[in-house]
This record gives structure tokens, C-alpha cells and sequence, in this order.
């Protein structure tokens, strides 16, 4: 047989092309490698609670101002600042829930009167205030912040949460005052009436003075003949002399007296219209939350002694 010469030359030939593919793939085994983007963290399927960024529009002002400044100013227009920590947190609650409620959490103006909620701005605290306007301010906002977005709830919504200054002993319930029956705006006891230096008053008429504002032609004898209807907690549902009548409520704005438990009588001859109590007697009582404080309770005891079977909750951002 012929003897091949070259034989070698094959496996040389493969040899030398595996060592030149090593030297063409040598510098990528080195290569540092990107690193590709990281998938978004999948965030909890939980609702997570956030702070509502609510402003309040204050009729007469074009400027909106944030929730919580808003309160502040209610506090220092509506309660004492002289009054205890927890009732001027019971009062931040109340006019918290009270804007958001009846503005649908700052959708329309509110009226700052006491008709609404009243509300005095930083410049007219200053000057409320004068050489006390830093410490008050101070007690006022650590109220308020203390009680950051708490609002008071019936049922998982809103309540009105209706407030007044002093009662007679008793809260007015929403049936009596308005016909309509809430089940938290019910008549509870209030023991204001043993703080307040000024729970009974007495406004006098001449007899001039009581026919030009209630339009009646009476003589001063005739006063002894009047009739009040009282209800349950005391106040005046009617008033009735010589084929008039008014409502109580009525009878108490026409007059300009404090509220509408009150009684009538001649005195020097004079008409003395002596009341007790002041405001409409609806919800927290003012002095009362205050009493209560002194006697230990919290804002959340106070809330809920004055309005019934509610709860406490943080603001819930719906939209």
C-alpha cells in the first residue's frame, strides 16, 4: 500500500482552529455583564392608609386654606382657650367633622358665622390675643394636632356634629329642635350649668320695646297671661298670648335671648325674660366639655357622651 504522507496535517489544521475560536470567544467570558432593570416591587394589594390634602373655602376669602389651619381658627373663634386640653380637642374633632360633612370635604364654600362654624384668621387671633397670641396659638395647634384627621362617625359616615355653648342640664335632642330624629343627636345629661358664671341671665323690655319686636299691640297687664309650652329637656316649644303664638326658636331670635329654656314675668315694670343655658342646646356642649375634662375624661369620652353610639376614625379619602 502507498504510504500518505501528511497525515498529521488534519489534526494540526483542527487543532489550530479551536485555538483561534478560544481566542475570539476568550474576552466575552469577561465581560461584565449589564444588569438588566429590576421589576417594580408589586406593591400590597392592602388599602394603605394616606393624609387627605382637603382645603377649606371660607366664604368672603378667595384664598382656600388647609383642613387643619382651618380648624385651628374655629377653635380660637368657638371655645375659651382658657378651657382644658381635651375640650379643646373635642372641639377640633366636632369642627372638623362639622366642615367636612357639610362642604362634602371642601367641595363648597362654608359660611363663617355662627349660623356654620365661626372663624377667626391668624390676624385676628393676633389681635384677639394680643401679648397672649403665642401661647394660646401654641395650646390651639397642639390641640389640633393632636387629633390630626379625626372626625366623628355613625354607621361608617360623617355625623352633623352640631354644637353650643352651655346647656340647662340637659342636651337638646334633633327631634325636639328640628323634627328630625338623629339617632347620635339625642338628649343626654350635661352637668355645664354647676361651671358656668354666667349660665343664668335675664333680659328686660320695656313694654314699647316688646310690641315693636314681636309686632303685637300688649299692654303690661296682659303679660301675666302668656303661656309657655315646654318639652323634655325644658326648653320652649311654643309661646302663646292673646291669639299670637310663636315657636320657641322663634320667639328667642325675634327677642335676641341666649336660648329657648326661659321664663317671662313683670318686674318694675318691666318685662324680664330670664334664661338658662346658652345656644340651641343641640350635641357637645361647650361647658360641658370642659366640665368633663376637668373631671378627667378624654376628648373621645366627651365626644361620645354627647353624641351617642359614634366612633372615632381617621379621615377616609374616598376620591
Amino acid at each position: 500500500m502507498k504510504k500518505i504522507k501528511n497525515a498529521k496535517h488534519p489534526i494540526m489544521f483542527l487543532s489550530m482552529m479551536v485555538l483561534v475560536a478560544a481566542l475570539f470567544f476568550f474576552p466575552f467570558l469577561f465581560k461584565k455583564t449589564e444588569k438588566e432593570p429590576e421589576a417594580a416591587v408589586p406593591q400590597s394589594q392592602t388599602p394603605i392608609a394616606k393624609a387627605c390634602k382637603v382645603t377649606i373655602h371660607v366664604s368672603g376669602s378667595e384664598v382656600p386654606i388647609d383642613l387643619e389651619d382651618y380648624v385651628v381658627g374655629v377653635v380660637a373663634a368657638e371655645m375659651p382657650v382658657s378651657f382644658h386640653e381635651e375640650a379643646l380637642k373635642a372641639q377640633a374633632i366636632a369642627a372638623r367633622t362639622y366642615v367636612l360633612k357639610s362642604t362634602n370635604y371642601g367641595q363648597t364654600p362654608i359660611e363663617p358665622t355662627v349660623a356654620r362654624q365661626v372663624f377667626y384668621d391668624e390676624d385676628i387671633r393676633k389681635e384677639n390675643w394680643q401679648n397672649a397670641y403665642e401661647d394660646n396659638e401654641s395650646k390651639v395647634r397642639q390641640a389640633v394636632e393632636g387629633t390630626k384627621g379625626e372626625v366623628i362617625e355613625y354607621d361608617g359616615e360623617l355625623i352633623t356634629a352640631m354644637f353650643h355653648s352651655m346647656s340647662n342640664g340637659m342636651t337638646e335632642s334633633s327631634a325636639n329642635y328640628s323634627g328630625t330624629e338623629l339617632p347620635y343627636l339625642q338628649s343626654v345629661s350635661s352637668t355645664d350649668f354647676q361651671y358656668a358664671n354666667n349660665y343664668e341671665t335675664t333680659s328686660t323690655f320695656t313694654i314699647e320695646e316688646w310690641n315693636r319686636l314681636l309686632n303685637t299691640s300688649n299692654r303690661l297687664a296682659d303679660i301675666h297671661q302668656i303661656r309657655l309650652q315646654k318639652n323634655n329637656t325644658g326648653r320652649v316649644d311654643k309661646v302663646a298670648l292673646k291669639g299670637k303664638e310663636w315657636t320657641g326658636r322663634d320667639f328667642r331670635t325675634i327677642l335676641g335671648l341666649r336660648s329657648t329654656d326661659f321664663e317671662i314675668d313683670v318686674v318694675d315694670k318691666k318685662i324680664a325674660v330670664t334664661t338658662e343655658g346658652y345656644g340651641h342646646g343641640v350635641g357637645m356642649s361647650q361647658y360641658g366639655a370642659d366640665a368633663m375634662a376637668d373631671q378627667g375624661s378624654t376628648a373621645h369620652e366627651i365626644l361620645q357622651h354627647y353624641y351617642k353610639n359614634t366612633s372615632i376614625e381617621k379621615i377616609n379619602c374616598k376620591n
